[in-house]
């Protein structure tokens, strides 16, 4: 057996996350009376409301207010002023490199000591901060929207301007955004490259992640700041989930069978039955905070398996059963539609010098070979075509992992481990049924990511 080893992709990263790689949000706004006087000194904080994380700012002499370096998450803004009613903003929802700008406006002046005034802030943030074109998709949105082969990149087709035709990836116009090449997307997981630099499709990130480990996916199709425009296409950011103060997990199974296949014209030409088509995925998830450490320490697991015990459906070129005869067949120089034989008693007695005839050792591995049941392939004369269906066993293993530290209470300082492992073999086809495969692919895919924030 024949075994082809697939390099594997390994990247090991440790960077400070400035606003240069791409893997956060921020909040800004403006901080206003009831009349729309600007209010300087306002005391504006910040918290999210999953992981407790807090940050505290005071607004400046034109009122303004600003949170960069924020993960994205929920969260919920609150502001205390002299004289003002306390004023929080709940159900804020930031998404990944998409500022968003929420000014805040204090409704009444303070009456009785204590009271607040809740403001729900659940409407959609639009990105003023800039030019930026494209869109970010949660969690449940990634889960329930149904993707071939569960592969999140592939999202990017559901944006404006990107072309997209199936499964065709070899066609170079498969991935285009907006008449950048699909050559040039960028796609990033948690800030970090994690681009295919071999194949460079434009669908692909070379660290697979399933749907369940992905918390946000966001394209900038058009107008990409610096901090993303290292080339004309489209720029995917992937943020892996990661725990909370509250414990969270999943189990499921995808499964899908011949039934919902259809067989193929040749295969039906030919009288081939249709090829097996049983795919399992399944799988599982949990995250929350590490005991005794909340609001402060967090970790996220999440295993993914894929069992494909499919067939699939293979050409091979065999010879003629007139050839295993040891006749051979031509075409009529005076008449090319019409076929002429030459017979062993013609090859022995007149074409060949020693007068030894057609090796019956040779016919003898002639007759090894299966019928042919397709004259479509070959030359159609003493060369036809062979179709079968042949099992094509695949496994895949995907295990990711990511522990976070808020390392201190003011949401300052904080750190994020992330790692990413695959395990996947795939079979070849065999030469045919019921040989072994020519081949197995091997590949063994790891990445390893660790980001410290600092503001």
């Amino acid at each position: 057996m024949r075994y082809a080893f697939r390099a594997a992709a390994i990247a090991l990263s440790i960077f400070w996350a400035t606003s240069v790689f791409a893997q956060s949000t921020s909040v800004s706004g403006v901080v206003a009376d009831p009349t729309g006087a600007i209010i300087p000194g306002a005391k504006v904080s910040v918290e999210n409301t999953s992981t407790g994380l807090k940050r505290q700012e005071v607004a400046d002499n034109q009122g303004r207010y600003t949170f960069p370096q924020l993960p994205p998450g929920a969260y919920k803004l609150s502001a205390q002023a002299a004289g003002f009613n306390d004023v929080i903003v709940q159900g804020i929802q930031l998404q990944v490199n998409s500022p968003a700008t929420i000014n805040l406006s204090f409704e009444k002046l303070s009456s009785t000591k204590g009271e607040v005034v809740l403001v729900e802030g659940g409407s959609v943030q639009i990105n003023t901060a800039d030019a930026t074109l494209g869109n970010a998709i949660g969690t449940q949105a990634i889960i329930e929207v149904p993707l071939f082969a569960r592969n999140v990149a592939g999202l990017l087709a559901f944006q404006a301007g990107v072309t997209q035709f199936g499964s065709n990836v070899s066609d170079d116009r498969n991935g285009a955004v907006n008449g950048g090449k699909s050559d040039q997307a960028n796609v990033t997981l948690d800030g970090l490259d994690s681009n295919d630099q071999a194949g460079r499709a434009a669908f692909t990130s070379v660290l697979r992640v399933s749907p369940e480990a992905i918390q946000e996916f966001r394209t900038t199709t058009t107008n990409a700041n610096a901090d993303q425009g290292r080339s004309s296409g489209a720029q995917i950011s992937l943020i892996t989930k990661s725990g909370t103060n509250e414990y969270h997990g999943s189990l499921y199974e995808y499964h899908r069978n011949t039934r919902t296949s259809a067989n193929s014209f040749f295969n039906n030409s030919s009288g081939v039955a249709r090829p097996a088509l049983l795919i399992n995925v399944f799988g599982g998830s949990i995250g929350g905070k590490i005991p005794m450490t909340k609001n402060r320490a967090f970790f996220f697991l999440n295993f993914e398996g894929r069992r494909d015990a499919s067939a699939i459906g293979v050409t091979r070129t065999v010879p003629s059963d007139l050839l295993r005869q040891g006749i051979v067949q031509y075409t009529d120089p005076a008449n090319p539609g019409k076929l002429l034989q030459v017979g062993p008693d013609v090859i022995k007695n007149t074409i060949d010098p020693l007068h030894l005839g057609p090796n019956p050792a040779v016919l003898k591995i002639f007759n090894l070979y299966p019928h042919g049941n397709d004259t479509s392939l070959g030359d159609g004369i003493n060369i036809v075509g062979y179709r079968f269906s042949a099992p094509a066993r695949q496994d895949q293993n995907t295990y990711t992992a990511r522990f976070d530290w808020n390392i201190d209470t003011a949401g300052k300082h904080s750190v994020f481990f992330r790692g990413n492992l695959q395990n996947d073999s795939q079979g070849g086809a065999p030469q045919f049924p019921g040989a072994q495969p020519n081949s197995v692919t091997l590949a063994n895919n790891k990445g390893y990511g660790v980001s410290y924030t600092s503001v």
